[in-house]
């Protein structure tokens, strides 16, 4: 049954990838304060342990090119089974919408509009973003590049308004943390955001030209944002040294003290312009993949009636998820990560895997039956 129709480019797809991943920005407190310094390892080891996890997604998506994640659950186990799984997924493609809904109102209210009340801003978010969600696919991904090309512009700029206050002495001494402190961190980014493309199972199917050669736009989209997270991160740690770990927005800092060319400041700005359209971009994708797997899920036609009471319960969702930053930043460190590896990592291999079972008992079954027949 198909509930979207929509088709996008292959190219609006790896885009769409790197924006998702970009947006991020805000959650890089949640490792600086474990490995300091050293946190650009960090991401250079998260890359390496999700290449083959990126390897899972790309091999169900050719495996099932035209079904979602949803219906590939309820074609490897079964009616009841899949029910099972997706509803899983569904609880974790909402819960990601509510959490960086919240996190988009939380940076507004703190950096922008101060007076204005957190539900007022949440609010008005999630009506721009079911905006774009009722017009489709094509529209939510539609300016992918042009985000992709503005804020490589503004990173670049940013590096250069702040290379005079760099100390490079602040990456020193390398690898002074525990091992632990680098697993731990590791296994953050790997699943926050990195694991969170799974999402993209969902949109995969509506992608133009899949079939020659996916896995070069996922793995492409993939390493270009791992690319520019590492530019931030060596920016940030260049800049503010041992302040990063008290720090809960170490970029918007770092670029409160940026001067370019002795005249211009306030470059911050920048910052947090593209760091709203980043969240309203991802959070568009999260809103719209949540009511098309509910929409597969109980096979509805059309996702668009969904959209309204949708909208309500993410709101309801984000003010009641946490009582304040210290607990959901507890959480994202310690329990969060091991939540997300279940339903990033650990389901979709299961999945895979039981798919090439049943396809290699059929095979083989198949194979017994010319054998008898002959």
């Amino acid at each position: 049954m198909k509930v979207e129709n929509a088709k996008i480019s292959a190219t609006q797809f790896m885009f769409s990838i790197v924006i998702f991943i970009r947006s991020s920005s805000l959650l890089s407190a949640f490792f600086f304060s474990i490995t300091k310094q050293d946190s650009w390892l960090i991401v250079l080891f998260g890359t390496v342990v999700c290449i083959p996890l990126l390897w899972v997604y790309v091999a169900l998506a050719k495996q099932y090119p035209d079904k979602s994640l949803i219906q590939i659950n309820d074609e490897v186990f079964g009616r009841i089974g899949g029910k099972i799984v997706s509803v899983f997924y569904i609880w974790f493609f909402f819960t990601l919408t509510t959490l960086n809904l919240r996190d988009l109102g939380g940076f507004v209210n703190k950096s922008i509009m101060i007076l204005t009340p957190n539900t007022v801003i949440i609010s008005i978010f999630i009506i721009l973003c079911a905006w774009s969600v009722y017009y489709g696919l094509e529209v939510v991904t539609r300016y992918s590049i042009v985000f992709t090309i503005i804020s490589t512009a503004i990173l670049i700029v940013s590096i250069l308004a702040t290379f005079n206050i760099m100390n490079f002495e602040n990456f020193l001494p390398i690898f002074h943390q525990p091992v632990n402190s680098y697993i731990h961190g590791t296994h953050i980014i790997s699943t926050i955001p990195f694991g969170e493309l799974v999402v993209f199972l969902m949109i995969a199917p509506n992608v133009e030209g899949k079939e020659k050669g996916l896995a070069k736009y996922f793995y492409g989209g993939f390493f270009i944002a791992a690319l520019l997270i590492l530019l931030v991160i060596l920016r940030d740690t260049a800049v503010l040294g041992n302040m990063l770990e008290f720090l809960s927005l170490p970029s918007f800092e770092a670029l409160r003290l940026a001067t370019l060319f002795e005249t211009i400041s306030h470059i911050e700005i920048l910052f947090a312009v593209l760091l709203i359209l980043f969240l309203f971009f991802k959070i568009s994708i999260l809103f719209y993949t949540s009511i098309l797997a509910v929409s597969h899920f109980f096979k509805i036609k059309s996702y668009r009636p969904l959209i309204l009471p949708a909208s309500a319960l993410i709101v309801v969702y984000s003010i009641t998820i946490f009582e304040n930053v210290i607990m959901h930043t507890t959480i994202s460190r310690g329990t969060a990560p091991f939540f997300w590896a279940f339903i990033e990592m650990i389901l979709p291999f299961i999945t895979l895997m039981v798919s090439y079972i049943k396809k290699a008992i059929k095979k083989a079954a198949g194979s017994s039956k010319e054998a008898s027949a002959a």
